[in-house]
């Protein structure tokens, strides 16, 4: 009789750790999910980051601009002569967004 209780205290163990084992596999396993997904959004943002500050204006000199992409390193450079054109602030009309 002792031999049998001990035999089914045995196996309950054994059960009761395998019904826990495979309780937390899932968890973990969702967990190995999550992290690849947050690692693409990671991705999505920084690539969009980089899109955003993609092009630079750089005022070389008094005279000289460059348009800087900073994706592929292509640049435009353009001279501007010295007391050429208006001085001061103009507005001006902008395209109607609201059509």
């Amino acid at each position: 009789m002792e031999k049998r209780g001990a035999l089914i205290i045995g196996v309950s163990i054994i059960i009761g750790f395998l019904i826990l084992g495979l309780l937390l596999k899932s968890p973990i396993e969702s967990l190995g999910n999550k992290e690849s997904s947050v690692d693409n959004q990671i991705s999505e943002l920084s690539n969009s980051i980089s899109e955003l500050n993609r092009y630079q204006i750089i005022s070389a000199n008094d005279n000289n601009i460059i348009f800087l992409d900073t994706k592929t390193g292509e640049y435009w450079t353009k001279f501007i002569p010295s007391n050429k054109g208006s001085t001061g602030w103009m507005k001006e009309s902008g395209p109607d967004l609201n059509r």
